[in-house]
């Protein structure tokens, strides 16, 4: 299949979806966040079931006003001849036709509520996220493990489908989401074994191919010494960090994720719940050059938090530091008047998978210069910094580097439920 005609059929699925008005067809998801993993897991397994299992459709999730946001995405979908793909893919912005009851989730487990529905079933998924237990008698497939990518397990699900070709723009678009998760499969980090064998499956059958003859690969040394594979890894890496000319509102909404948890109240209350919403936002910057990204990132902040009506959020940074060693911050703001600021941060700074050590606040909300380097800096003492009186919040340096959202919100949805 070329890339034109890729491009078509994803043009064709998506009309004739449309014209169905969903009936009979699987929406293939995945999470909200809408990274390169979750685009290229959606489009893959999309077309794996619709060879295999009946019609099927992706849906990406992310807005059109926010693909902007992503030019790693952007970049991948290029590649593969997908230059139009508010017209080519199936997006959050197109309706969703009422006759739907059907999804796939891949890249996560749980069917969000905005699509829960009596009708609603989970019939496939495939994750690398914590496993909620969700739809063990329903969904087949239904695989939840560990691997640095979900789209490494989608790639499996092929292997297992031996009669079944995969398109080298498919291959070419889960080799990406792999290389981007896995840094490259860099040994010592994210990659798993099961994200090697998917490379080595993805590549000769990718469009990498067609500039480059590949024999067997096997052995991680042996791919990632493939100059296509080192020069796509270092592209994707450069497009992920261009964040530059983002806002403070664009670096929150760019990989953000949201949870709502009921929590009890009072006896004499009027209702026997109240929800408790919480953000997390992953950016790619050190705390201080993130509240240097706009003229008034506090207010930028709080308008993000009363916009998503949020109790919580967590702005959880990945950089590098001046050795170029891989580092973690985490800043997090509470609303003072839900009263549960205090076993949020009892919760968060007794985390043994996390290390968090607070750092006055100060050096990030009211400076853009760079904080020390100093990892021995000694643990604040002072009292709770308030991000306006409305807010509770604190900054912390992140002693466990390897400690992602994937491992962050976990936490952080026991300790909502222990409230």
């Amino acid at each position: 299949m070329s890339k034109t005609n890729y491009s078509s059929y994803l043009k064709s699925q998506k009309a004739d979806f449309l014209a169905d008005n969903g009936e009979g067809w699987t929406v293939v998801m995945g999470n909200e966040a809408g990274d390169l993993d979750s685009l290229a897991s959606a489009l893959g397994y999309a077309w794996l079931r619709s060879n295999t299992s009946g019609k099927a459709i992706a849906y990406i999730t992310t807005p059109k006003e926010d693909f902007a946001l992503r030019a790693e995405n952007l970049y991948a979908l290029g590649l593969v001849g997908i230059n139009h793909p508010f017209d080519e893919l199936y997006c959050s912005d197109d309706p969703m036709p009422s006759q739907v009851s059907q999804f796939a989730l891949v890249d996560h487990n749980v069917l969000r509520t905005t699509y829960a529905s009596p009708t609603a079933s989970v019939v496939a998924v495939i994750d690398h996220h914590e496993d909620e237990g969700q739809y063990k008698d329903m969904a087949n497939p239904r695989i939840v493990e560990p691997a640095g990518s979900c789209s490494s397990l989608v790639a499996r699900s092929y292997q297992s489908s031996p009669n079944l070709s995969i398109p080298p723009e498919l291959s070419t678009l889960l080799l990406s989401a792999i290389l981007i998760d896995t840094h490259g499969l860099k040994m010592g980090g994210k990659a798993l074994d099961v994200d090697r064998e998917a490379a080595a499956f993805l590549i000769p059958q990718s469009l990498l191919a067609h500039n480059e003859e590949f024999s067997a690969l096997s052995d991680n040394q042996q791919i990632t010494h493939i100059p296509s594979v080192q020069s796509l890894s270092a592209t994707l890496g450069e497009k992920k960090l261009s964040v530059s000319h983002l806002s403070t509102r664009d670096l929150l909404r760019r990989d953000y994720k949201e949870y709502a948890f009921s929590m009890p109240v009072s006896e004499d209350a009027t209702q026997s719940s109240d929800v408790i919403r919480v953000g997390l936002a992953t950016v790619p910057l050190r705390l201080s050059a993130f509240f240097a990204s706009s003229s008034y990132p506090i207010k930028e902040i709080q308008d993000w938090f009363a916009e998503r009506d949020l109790s919580v959020l967590g702005i959880l940074t990945t950089f590098r530091n001046q050795k170029g060693k891989g580092r973690r911050e985490q800043f997090w703001i509470v609303k003072a008047d839900k009263g549960i600021a205090e076993k949020v941060w009892q919760g968060l700074e007794s985390s043994e998978v996390l290390e968090l050590k607070r750092f006055n606040l100060s050096k990030v909300a009211g400076s853009a210069t760079e904080e020390s380097e100093d990892e021995d800096a000694e643990e604040v003492t002072s009292d709770e910094a308030r991000f306006g009186e409305s807010y509770a919040a604190r900054a912390y340096k992140q002693g466990n580097t390897s400690a992602t959202r994937k491992q962050t919100a976990p936490i952080l949805r026991r300790l909502m439920e222990g409230l």
